[in-house]
């Protein structure tokens, strides 16, 4: 079972760093020990077709529900203008978190 310290560390680990979508939920699925997979909050938007999104940045969502910390996260990141050569898609720029 992960502790908030570990969880914390791992998470502003991916900061500044460079994932594909299946990269990112690989590593996630790594670390949590079970599948996960991000939501893409700002693109469900805009194929919903809602007006505008409140944030300015770009967002990808999950959460964490077992163990002793359930956890809500959003992993903020900028699309890169072309693929990397790892098969890198976004940048990740910030992390938030907020246990329940």
């Amino acid at each position: 079972m992960k502790t908030k310290a570990e969880i914390i560390e791992f998470l502003e680990s991916l900061v500044h760093n460079r994932f594909s979508i299946e990269s990112l939920n690989n590593k996630l699925s790594t670390f949590f020990g079970e599948t996960i997979e991000v939501y893409n909050a700002s693109q469900g938007r805009i194929d919903s077709g809602e007006d505008d999104d409140e944030l300015s940045d770009w967002n990808l969502m999950f959460n964490f529900e077992e163990g002793a910390d359930p956890v809500d996260v959003d992993i903020y990141f900028l699309p890169m203008r072309r693929e990397g050569f790892d098969g890198a898609t976004i940048y990740v720029t910030e992390v938030g978190y907020e246990f329940m």
